[in-house]
Formats: C-alpha cells, structure tokens, sequence
C-alpha cells in the first residue's frame, strides 16, 4: 500500500507560508510540493478506479434458491482489477454434508435467483469438507462481463451428493 507523504507536505507549505521573508525559492518549493499533493490525489484516484475488494463476503445454505437446511458456511474474498480485467478469488469453506461434486461460478442473476454456469471451478475445488482455494478468471466479456460483475450478478456455490443443485453459495457483491 503506497504511503501518502501530504501531511509532511501540508506541514512543510504551513511553516513556509508562515515565514515573512519570502524568495524566489521558497515560491519554487511551494510551486513544487503542490505538484506533489496533486499527483498523490491524482495517484490514488487512479488506484481507487482500478481496483475492486470485497472480504468476508458469506458463503451459505440460506442464500440457494431454494434454500436448504445445511449448517456448512464459509466466506469470499473478492477482487477485480480492471485494468487486467482479472477477478481474484478466494474461497473458504467448512462443515459440508460431504465432500464437494462440484464448484462453479454462475450469472447472471440477483439474490434469490439461479443462472447457468460461466465458469466451473470442479478441477481446482479441494474434495474436503472444510477447506480453501484461490484462483482467478478472466472478466472477458462473454462468460463474465464487467457490469454485471460489478452490479453483483454473479454467484459463487459449491455443490455436494444431499445437495446437487448447491449447498452453499456467495454472491459477489462489491
């Protein structure tokens, strides 16, 4: 995380403004530090257009459609670059009825409301009932596309043997 230097800048403008005796120089250094202040501004303006995080988002039997009477939940930590137009993931999970079948992401679709499949994730899903993984997709357009990414239309679900069309599952809001 960039460290931002304007309170030592704000502070250095302060003392020189306060000085009765003014130069060329001191006029020069202040010209400059605005420059500094604006490129900070303008730097993290850039960085908070870029990126998008969400943690600690839940993952859990109440959220399927229809919902179900698993006690298994877990949590999301989300991502998206977009720039790279890469979407960052990592998924964890404990307490399933048994070991995961399946793992997807699916859209479009809000809260409360099932989408087919737009990414699978069964290949990399460890076969536990608790456990973790991290993986990324790219937001193509097609599969994936950014809008609906960022408007939350897209949903994580692990899927087991008692719960075929989900056990559990995540929204991915930002």
């Amino acid at each position: 995380m960039k460290k931002s230097f304007l309170p030592v800048v704000m502070g250095a403008l302060i003392a020189l403004s306060a000085c009765n005796d003014r130069t060329n120089d001191d006029h020069a250094i202040e010209l400059n530090l605005d420059s500094i202040r604006n490129n900070t501004r303008a730097s993290a303006h850039a960085d908070n257009q870029s990126l998008v995080m969400k943690n600690g988002l839940l993952l859990n039997a109440a959220q399927e459609v229809p919902a179900n009477n698993s006690s298994a939940s877990g949590t999301v930590n989300v991502s998206y670059n977009k720039e790279s137009n890469m979407l960052s993931y990592t998924v964890n999970w404990n307490g399933l009825t048994d070991k995961p079948t399946m793992a997807h992401i699916h859209g479009t679709a809000p809260r409360g409301a099932n989408a087919g499949v737009k990414q699978d994730l069964t290949n990399i899903i460890p076969k536990e009932t608790s456990g973790s993984f991290s993986d990324s997709v790219m937001v193509d357009g097609n599969a994936i596309k950014e809008d609906s990414l960022l408007a939350g239309f897209y949903y994580f679900n692990i899927h087991t043997p008692a719960h075929p069309g989900g056990e559990i599952r995540c929204q991915i809001e930002f």
